[in-house]
């Protein structure tokens, strides 16, 4: 859908938005709240785990890699940094697509063509994974470690060396912008961000999507103007959907 039909849909769909009944939110509140629900979509779509009632995450399903589609950026090359003895860092907020969620990773090492797939490790495993002969990076068992700190990717060696990194990832998705009128971030000051001669820009989520897009913002408005009857309606709507 373009911007301008994902606007209608909702107002549509929400009923009492342009009637006497409830007044009309204005084209910058309504992008707010798609903006806001679209990133809800992919917290959801992608963990599973934002909203009880839609417990399931990406690739858990066929439908769910489709869902975010669009926003996966695969096997992009990752500058890195040698920090301490077999510790190398990339910065994740150097990528020319904005990061969002990782999917996966590899290095090839220095010393072969080999693939080693990055693990990615929490904190409190790390030293513990470091000293296990059945768990540490290891270039003969393709073995390599990763944890994520301050919006950067650190990689845990042993007997390699990094030649290159790679990593696929889920995108920041694009804000939506109806048009007409200057943002908030640019009224205080963004001189990049959209404005009043800025173009129409619509959502990069799969466009098979959209539909189910609406109705998460529908839902969202109407728990914002305290409609019960339509929120839930949306409610049991979007989960047959999903």
């Amino acid at each position: 859908m373009t911007i301008e039909r994902i606007h209608q849909e909702i107002k549509f769909r929400l009923n009492k938005l342009n009637s006497n009944h409830k007044q009309d939110f204005p084209v910058e509140y309504i992008d707010d709240a798609i903006n806001k629900v679209i990133n809800d979509y992919v917290e959801i779509f992608y963990a599973g785990n934002t909203m009880k009632p839609y417990k399931l995450g990406f690739e858990v399903t066929q439908q769910r890699m489709d869902m975010l589609a669009t926003l996966v950026v695969p096997e992009v090359s990752l500058a890195f940094t040698n920090f301490d003895t077999n510790i190398y860092f990339g910065n994740l907020g150097a990528l020319v697509t904005p990061y969002k969620h990782f999917i996966r990773g590899y290095v090839i090492p220095e010393e072969c063509e080999k693939k080693i797939p990055i693990t990615i490790t929490r904190h409190n495993d790390l030293d513990l994974k470091l000293r296990s002969t059945n768990q540490q990076p290891s270039l003969k068992w393709e073995r390599c470690l990763g944890v994520f700190k301050n919006n950067q990717l650190f990689i845990y060696t042993k007997d390699f060396t990094p030649d290159s990194i790679f990593i696929e990832y889920i995108k920041q998705p694009t804000k939506v912008f109806y048009g007409g009128y200057n943002s908030l971030e640019f009224i205080n000051g963004d001189t990049i961000a959209y404005n009043t001669v800025s173009p129409k820009v619509t959502s990069d989520i799969p466009a098979n999507y959209h539909d189910l897009l609406v109705d998460m913002v529908v839902q969202y408005l109407a728990s914002v103007i305290e409609d019960e009857n339509t929120y839930n309606f949306q409610r049991e709507k979007i989960q047959s959907l999903i």
